[in-house]
């Protein structure tokens, strides 16, 4: 990927972690949920995305970046936890979010195989 590519994928990864922080930490009115367990959906979603563009930006840092994002879903858990009134810390949401990170990493895996396949 091109160095320009590169470092816009690095603004919208640090975008995008404040972004996430922010609405993690935001108070939270009651509402319906659309279906049963859409937080853990949107949670798995959400990190999978991060990851994606994490990886776009940092590459080269693979396990680190992952094991970070992991610990960051971790933060934002305790943080929700002590600093909001309307949240909670989940154990189930942040499994979600290494669920996301995850499934990210497989396709990744997938996609590094499919475009630069092992010469036998």
């Amino acid at each position: 990927m091109s160095h320009y590519l590169t470092r816009l994928a690095s603004l919208l990864f640090w975008l995008l972690i404040s972004l996430i922080t922010l609405f993690l930490l935001m108070e939270q009115s009651k509402s319906t949920p659309l279906f049963p367990h859409v937080d853990k959906v949107m949670h798995a979603t959400i990190f999978a995305i991060l990851t994606a563009v994490g990886y776009l930006a940092h590459a080269k840092h693979g396990k680190w970046l992952y094991f970070g994002i992991i610990i960051y879903g971790a933060i934002t858990e305790i943080l929700q936890g002590a600093y909001t009134q309307t949240r909670l810390a989940s154990i189930g949401d942040w499994l979600a979010d290494v669920v996301g990170v995850l499934l990210c990493v497989i396709l990744i895996n997938i996609l590094n195989q499919l475009t630069h396949p092992h010469v036998s």
